[in-house]
């Protein structure tokens, strides 16, 4: 709402105080910090090294979840998605997870015929998780966004007619993660992080934002949905339908960007505004 204060991020000295023994005692160094979250190495006397991340301050506000959040990391970690988590509280959305050294895809990518296979991987063992009963339909998603923006662009109306007119994809439901972006892979296992837009969702769409993300052409999507299907008995293939969601991963991320910008003027929302725009246009 307009002229209401921000919830504000901890600062470090502030932050390490929350944490139980022997954590507290360690020294906290800034890493790049996410476009939602603030994220640090934690190193311990000892000179064993965390991660910590601290989540947003006003979650409900971006469509997050910290329950539903915990409940997906929690059977990733069994299927070896994700790191290890030694301490986490879902109500400040701290979350101290195992070290990694190795570098996300964004610094070092895997070949290009490899990163379909992976990815194809990581979906396969996500959709074994249990289904979230919190669920993340894109058009009630993307409503909720929009209804929080304090102010509507006056070119928002027109440029969202037509995608609203139409009927999406809402008959397939598995455990998602939502921004399986390059940034959130690390290594050629890959791990997975940031799993705090978890939700049910479509696999059409986890495929469509992948696909924006990576930057990819649509035959690498398709690749991906070949690789993905390959090794599942026929009953159990999703109807993916991952083109129909090409526009609404990317409306959905101009109203991500919207509000963001609203909270906090930056020029990596005014890019990601524009890209967005200029792909719906």
């Amino acid at each position: 709402m307009a002229g209401k204060a921000h919830p504000v991020m901890l600062a470090p000295d502030a932050l390490l105080a929350t944490l139980p023994v022997p954590w507290r005692d360690g020294t906290l160094e800034p890493l790049g910090a996410g476009l939602t979250n603030s994220n640090y190495r934690l190193r311990l006397p000892s000179g064993r090294s965390y991660f910590l991340r601290q989540g947003h301050p006003d979650p409900v506000r971006l469509g997050i979840d910290r329950a539903t959040e915990w409940q997906l990391y929690q059977g990733a970690m069994k299927s070896g998605l994700a790191l290890p988590c030694h301490y986490q509280d879902p109500a400040s959305g701290l979350m101290l997870l195992e070290w990694c050294d190795e570098p996300n895809w964004l610094e070092a990518a895997p070949s290009v015929a490899k990163q379909t296979r992976l990815l194809a991987d990581v979906l396969r063992k996500l959709h074994r998780l249990p289904l979230p009963s919190v669920v993340m339909a894109v058009r009630a998603h993307a409503a909720g966004y929009r209804a929080r923006l304090a102010q509507v662009p006056t070119w928002l109306p027109t440029l969202e007619r037509s995608l609203l007119a139409n009927r999406e994809p809402d008959d397939c439901w598995r455990p998602c993660h939502h921004d399986l972006n390059p940034a959130n892979l690390l290594g050629h296992a890959p791990w997975v992080i940031d799993w705090e837009y978890g939700a049910a969702g479509h696999p059409g769409f986890e495929v469509a934002s992948i696909q924006r993300t990576h930057d990819w052409p649509a035959e690498r999507r398709l690749a991906l949905e070949e690789h993905y299907l390959r090794s599942l008995p026929r009953h159990e293939w999703p109807d993916f339908q991952s083109e129909a969601f090409i526009p609404w991963v990317d409306y959905i991320g101009l109203l991500w960007a919207l509000l963001m910008a609203e909270q906090h003027a930056s020029p990596d929302y005014d890019a990601l505004i524009a890209l967005n725009r200029q792909r719906l246009e």
